[in-house]
Formats: C-alpha cells, structure tokens, sequence
C-alpha cells in the first residue's frame, strides 16, 4: 500500500489490514513509503513512519513477510537524512530502529549499481519502477530490468506492471504533471509476456496501481475521493475489467502455467478522444507531452474456450467478421465518432452481444482525457 503525508492515511491502512482479517486471513499487504510526500530530514520523520506505518503492522496477521522479515518498499527517496548525515545513514538509521527485522527493497532513483555493494549495501533489493516504455516504442522495459537484474549485486529486486499512464495537472515540473506514457499495442499484456518469459529470475513483481487515480493507473473500483483538481477521472473512466484481465496474466506469472479459460469473454479499452485533441493544448494546463506516442485505436482482446467469431466495430469502421481460436485474441479497430461493440458467435449463435452503453468517442472533446474507458462482458 503506497503510503503518504496525508493524517487520515495511518487509519485507513489500518482498516485495510484489518478488512482483511475479517474477510480474506491469507491476503498479505505490505506497506511502500511514498517519499515524494512524506517528509524524511529528521529524526521525528523517521519516526513518525516507524510509528504510523512500521510499528501497527509489525505483528498484524496479514502482514507480509519475506525471509521472515516485515516486507518494506518506497518510493523514491534517495535523498532522505532522517537526522543523519547522509541518505545511506538515514535509511540504515531508520531500519535499525523500526522494532521489528525488516526485508527493505526501496525504490532508489539512482544509476550507479555499484552503490548496491557500497553506500548502499545495508538494503536487501532494489525496487525498479519501469512499469511503461520510455520512448514512443512499445514493450522496450526488459532491457532495464536485465541490466538492473545483472548488476544489482546479488540482492531481491522487484519491478512493476502497469496498463496505463496519463496525468493532467497544473503546476509543478510539465515532465512529472502533464504527461502520456505508452500503454498502446496491447503493452500491458506484452509487459506481463515479458514477466511471465522471465519469472525464474524474478522474486517479486507490483501491479501499479489499485487506485493511484491522478496517474490514471489504477485497476481497483472507484471508490473513495479522487483528486479534485483533475477532470480526466470520470465514472465513466473505470478500469476493473483490466483487474479481471490482471488476474489471469498474474496468476501465469506466479504459477508458470497460462490458466484455464472457461468463461468466454471480451475485454475492450480505448480514449474517448484523438490524441492531438485540440483541448489537449489550449486548456491552460499545458500540452500533454507524449501525447503522440498514443494511437487511436479500440483495443480488443477476446478469451475464448473454443473457436469462434468475432464482429467488433467503432463508429463507422468494424473488424469485418474476424475466425478466433480458443485462447487469447486481439485485435484492434481504428476509432472514429460514435459507440463501440463486439458480437461473439459460435455455430451460428451469438455468445456475446456487448454495446457499452457508457463509452462514445467524439472527435471535438471539451476536456482533455487520454485516460482510458475499460469494458469486460462475459457469455
């Protein structure tokens, strides 16, 4: 659980864990400090995590351990003291006095690998946060992960999976706040190919997000508050079909064999607008940088239990009728003006008949959202 500076977080991390106690007793959580919010120069801001986020869940039921060790990550926070004199000290400091052995694998921002043996020796992995492409490419993140993997002395190292990336936001650097990342060309399912081809090397991998709604990244339902400065995040902007979708690629991952399909069922995404929508430039936050790494397309992924056909349209422009095999298919539809659907038939009988009734795509948007629109219809 990402955890910040806001006071009503140590609460509700609280019921989290407590939630799942009461319902799921084998469900584990573990806490990665958001350093980009908590404040870590002095010895009371180490403190106060160790009070707020360390010492509640040391002996929770449904803490994580590794190793037998408390499972601790962060975000970034590379430059943090706690009171001491450098950010090694700082973080050491603060891992000898949390209460409780801890297995600490943080997300440090840095390039130099050999610190991992140095300065930075005390810690027991590294975290690497290349869930999306860095260019306008598609499925180009392993080349990190095995660089990181070959250097990093030894030690745990996870990395992350994510469908999606765009945040809208005024203020602040326009390279942290008004941005698109790749998650086109069905990326999020080539990054989990990327895991799943190389799972014996490694020992964890994080879904980025449950609900981090700013960054569009989310997969759990929209519940709660979202930020109230953002217009991009819309009842219509839910994304749980990608964590039905999640569940059979992460369940690959973790057992080595794809699973079993017995359900028929179609799992559709796209934006609701070109990606050089004009509102995209002229609406006072900024051009959204990237945004032409996008394309405008209806994403189409078909789990079947035998063959079958698919019809799938957007607008005007369809599929025509497309022969599947049992398995996993995908395709795409070039979007144009209008509603979107998909007809499965086998043997002559229509499976799956799904006209989203939430979803239209308009060439003339008066808001900026390159946020996605997820659906998911089961026969």
């Amino acid at each position: 659980m990402n955890v910040g500076s806001n006071d009503w977080q140590p609460a509700r991390v609280l019921d989290a864990y407590n939630a799942a106690q009461r319902v799921a007793p084998h469900f584990k959580l573990s806490i990665s400090l958001d350093m980009s919010s908590l404040a870590c120069a002095t010895v009371a801001d180490g403190q106060y995590i160790i009070d707020n986020f360390i010492t509640p869940f040391k002996s929770h039921p449904n803490r994580y351990l590794y190793n037998s060790k408390l499972f601790l990550s962060t975000f970034a926070g590379q430059w943090c003291t706690f009171g001491q004199a450098r950010p090694p000290a700082g973080w050491k400091w603060l891992v000898q006095n949390a209460g409780t052995p801890i297995y600490f694998i943080p997300n440090l921002q840095i390039g130099d690998a050999t610190q991992l043996s140095t300065t930075w020796s005390f810690i027991d992995g590294f975290k690497l946060w290349n869930a999306w492409p860095k260019t306008s490419a598609g499925n180009t993140q392993w080349a990190d992960d095995d660089w990181w993997l070959q250097n990093s002395q030894g030690k745990g190292y996870l990395t992350l999976v994510s469908p999606w990336f765009f945040i809208h936001r005024a203020g602040g650097d326009p390279a942290i706040n008004d941005r698109y990342m790749r998650g086109d060309n069905f990326e999020y399912r080539q990054r989990w190919q990327q895991l799943i081809d190389h799972r014996d090397s490694l020992p964890f991998v994080e879904v980025a997000s449950w609900n981090d709604y700013g960054e569009s990244h989310y997969i759990g339902p929209m519940s709660g508050l979202w930020p109230d400065d953002v217009k991009y995040i819309t009842a219509n902007n839910d994304h749980q079909a990608w964590a039905d979708y999640t569940w059979y690629y992460a369940t690959w991952w973790k057992s080595g064999a794809a699973p079993t399909i017995d359900t028929d069922r179609v799992y559709m995404w796209a934006r609701i607008h070109p990606k050089n929508a004009a509102v995209c430039s002229t609406d006072g936050v900024g051009t959204v940088l990237n945004a032409n790494w996008a394309e405008d397309l209806l994403y189409i992924s078909v789990f079947l239990k035998s063959a079958a056909q698919a019809y799938c349209y957007s607008g005007s422009n369809n599929s025509g009728t497309k022969s599947l095999n049992a398995g996993v298919n995908e395709f795409t539809v070039p979007l144009v003006s209008g509603g979107i659907g998909c007809t499965i038939t086998r043997n002559g009988a229509a499976l799956i008949k799904y006209t989203p009734t939430d979803f239209t795509y308009t060439t003339s948007p008066s808001v900026c959202n390159m946020n996605a629109w997820t659906g998911l219809f089961r026969g």
